[in-house]
């Protein structure tokens, strides 16, 4: 039986597929409409996931985060959240194709017996995090390695440090760049990222004339369906 969650917020940080294209070229720069549908698609996935939680859902893309680095956007962000009155605050991007509803859910309701609760992704760094309003602080969190492979061991030693209680998610990928989504699409031939890769290999390859015509074809299927962020 999950708990009530009125007290509980789910925060997407991430940027918009604009931004994404420009600060991860997954099929370098020359390709951009292969690299908007590539995150087209992750961040459609991620909309669905977050629609699904159960939770009020706050999406912050460039637009809507403040600051002068990653870390400071990132800081605001939870206390933005705090400051409305939410006890628990999860985040996660748009690059972890692999995150499931119910380790969403796992996470969401785990903050009701722990402080924290991380996702560690296979790179050092974390594909969720959450935090109970009691264990933020604005100034240790900016210090911590953001961005990093020190983020995951960097994030355990501080919360153990403060004797905070921590729950420990599955490892999963993230995508951040062309070896990642290969890498993915190998183990996950038949997901829609795993499909869509192959499939923009394919286009690469074919003659001018019909690439274009297919690559304009799968764009729009992809695009289809896709709304706006959730908000509350």
């Amino acid at each position: 039986m999950e708990l009530n969650q009125k007290n509980t917020a789910l925060l997407v940080f991430s940027l918009s597929v604009e931004m994404e294209s420009k600060r991860k070229s997954i099929f370098d720069s020359c390709h951009k409409k292969e690299n908007a549908a590539f995150f087209n698609l992750l961040i459609h996935q991620t909309k669905e996931l977050a629609s699904r939680s159960g939770v009020d859902v706050f999406w912050m893309d460039e637009h809507q985060q403040s600051g002068q680095n990653f870390s400071d956007r990132f800081a605001n962000a939870f206390q933005n959240l705090f400051d409305k009155g939410y006890e628990n605050v999860v985040s996660i991007g748009n690059d972890c194709p692999d995150l499931s509803h119910v380790i969403l859910r796992d996470a969401i309701n785990g903050l009701n017996a722990n402080k924290v609760v991380l996702g560690p992704s296979k790179d050092g760094g974390v594909y969720l995090l959450g935090l109970n309003k009691a264990v933020f602080d604005r100034s240790e969190f900016i210090a911590l390695p953001w961005q990093t492979a020190a983020l995951k061991s960097g994030l355990e030693t501080y919360f153990n440090s403060q004797g905070f209680s921590l729950a420990i998610l599955d490892e999963l990928m993230d995508l951040d760049t062309l070896n990642d989504v290969r890498r993915f699409a190998t183990n996950r031939p038949t997901s829609d990222i795993g499909l869509f890769f192959t499939s923009v290999l394919s286009y690469l390859k074919a003659p001018l004339p019909l690439y274009r015509k297919t690559l304009h074809s799968s764009f729009q299927f992809i695009s289809l369906g896709l709304r706006g962020p959730p908000t509350v």
